[in-house]
């Protein structure tokens, strides 16, 4: 028997989506409350309670009034559900039958109105399956269909994403093309200049906030744009720059002036974004107005590559020469710290496996303690005399750094081939257990828990291997191309020509 003074819970839910507006206002939430509370009274249902999810999608369960509404049931609160009709539920008919049996469980009315759908007559459950089923079909078919539109338009050059990246806008007479907002490219500017004059993104980060630049989050919501447009942020974060927002900005293409469409995918029941192999990414050049030079682009992208680990002093600096240097005997990186020693400031560098061992056994059996300083110094000799003879005899120059660089692509080029079979390996497997995962799935074979739990790990290496093998095959063309990184090398000493200080 249902218990008919408990809570009677009148769902409603609505997506931004079209597939769940059926083409007009009729469900739109306050037609769906009317409704919804009209066929309480007809009930004599009078203790009732609403759960509204609005700007909702049916496709996901994770919702917070149906999340909600689910725990009340189970916490006994709740004697009657009504919905407008199934599809308020949501279209994953797997999910909505294991919700269907939480109610019956719990001992809970369920009525689906214009389902003709009410738990209290058995007879109407028999077509209950049967509509969540072609919900779903009608969840799949509308994405496809969304899917195959934004496939289109990303194939022409336009770019799919939603919203302009930071550093431009939608131009107002045509949305599919960007144009520069000045006050946002000034600071993409300003990151690519710093970095290139050897600041690193720590050392960025420190900057911008010092100078009270608000971050992109702010910036664009200020302007009721991003993904937080509608969020309330912390104030205390306005000028909070990080490592992971400045990496995001100096390797979006995009700055070059070039569409980058389909970086990511996601299966029409999954929320979360995929990371695809770059090779799958559409990219078209030279689109709109460029705010970063392609070559330095290139440039910023080959120091992010090699970029070395750098951590501050004592005194919290941080030493040009940090994450570079190496011990000769045994290899590990060699620390950086000030002497104050006989009234002056030097920095010296220390191999650091002997500093961490030498209480009891060394791993390395000298401090092999030299002046960061002078060797400094030294350095930038060189690169004056390589900077001279590179003006002075070009073409032997260009002939010199070709040979080396196929020199170093040997030994590096071997590495590569070697793992890059072993990733497609790998690949191929992980490929099939996860199809074998989906037809254990739909057959019904494995727990459902299970499958989410065994399909997440599985997608997750999967992904993680695509993005390392990008990356291997990148470097590899990259090797090969060794005429190009020469002229890219010129063109690094021809910009740092006359240089005084080294950062």
């Amino acid at each position: 028997m249902n218990d008919y003074n408990k809570i009677t819970a009148l769902y409603s839910r609505l997506s931004v989506g079209d597939e769940d507006r059926d083409g007009g206002e009729s469900n739109s939430i306050q037609n769906q409350k009317k409704f919804l509370e009209s066929y309480a009274r007809q009930l004599k249902l009078t203790n009732i309670r609403h759960y509204i999810d609005d700007d909702e999608s049916g496709r996901f369960f994770d919702r917070s009034a149906y999340s909600r509404m689910i725990e009340d049931v189970e916490n006994g609160k709740i004697g009657v559900c009504i919905m407008k009709d199934m599809t308020r539920w949501g279209r994953d008919y797997l999910q909505v039958g294991n919700a269907m049996e939480i109610f019956r469980r719990n001992n809970v009315r369920f009525i689906a109105v214009n389902n003709g759908i009410d738990s209290e007559k058995p007879d109407t459950l028999e077509f209950a399956p049967f509509i969540n089923i072609m919900s779903e079909w009608y969840a799949k078919d509308i994405s496809k269909k969304v899917k195959t539109g934004i496939k289109t338009k990303g194939m022409s050059g336009k770019p799919i994403a939603t919203e302009a990246l930071y550093g431009y806008v939608k131009s107002p007479d045509n949305k599919d093309f960007w144009i520069i907002d000045e006050e946002a490219a000034g600071v993409v500017r300003l990151i690519f200049r710093l970095f290139l004059d050897g600041k690193n993104r720590n050392q960025i980060a420190v900057y911008l906030t010092q100078a009270q630049i608000p971050t992109p989050t702010f910036y664009m919501k200020e302007r009721g744009r991003g993904t937080c447009k509608n969020r309330a942020l912390n104030e205390d974060n306005r000028y909070k720059w990080n490592k992971a927002t400045l990496t995001h900005i100096l390797t979006r293409q995009e700055y070059c002036g070039d569409v980058v469409n389909f970086k990511t995918t996601k299966h029409f029941r999954d929320k979360r974004n995929h990371y695809v192999d770059r090779s799958q990414w559409q990219i078209t050049e030279n689109v709109h107005e460029p705010i970063i030079d392609r070559a330095d682009f290139e440039t910023a992208q080959r120091i992010l590559e090699n970029a070395p680990v750098r951590r501050p002093n004592g005194d919290g600096e941080i030493h040009p020469l940090s994450g570079l240097l190496f011990c000769k005997d045994c290899g590990a990186k060699m620390h950086i710290r000030i002497d104050y020693r006989n009234g002056g400031k030097r920095h010296v560098a220390y191999c650091s496996e002997y500093h961490k061992g030498k209480a009891k056994n060394p791993k390395c059996h000298s401090p092999h303690i030299i002046d960061a300083d002078l060797l400094m110094q030294t350095v930038a000799e060189v690169l004056k005399k390589i900077e001279d003879y590179s003006i002075s005899n070009r073409a032997e120059f260009e002939a010199l750094v070709k040979k080396n660089l196929a020199m170093q692509q040997t030994d590096q080029t071997k590495k590569q081939q070697k793992r890059i079979p072993q990733i497609t390996a790998r690949l191929e497997q992980i490929d099939k257990v996860l199809n074998k995962l989906y037809e254990d799935n739909a057959l019904g074979t494995i727990p459902q828990d299970r499958y989410e739990q065994m399909s997440q790990k599985y997608s997750e290496e999967y992904y993680a291997l695509k993005t390392e093998l990008s990356i291997l095959q990148e470097q590899l063309s990259a090797y090969e191309n060794a005429g190009g990184r020469a002229q890219k090398f010129l063109k690094l000493t021809e910009r740092h020509a006359a240089f005084t200080d080294l950062t």
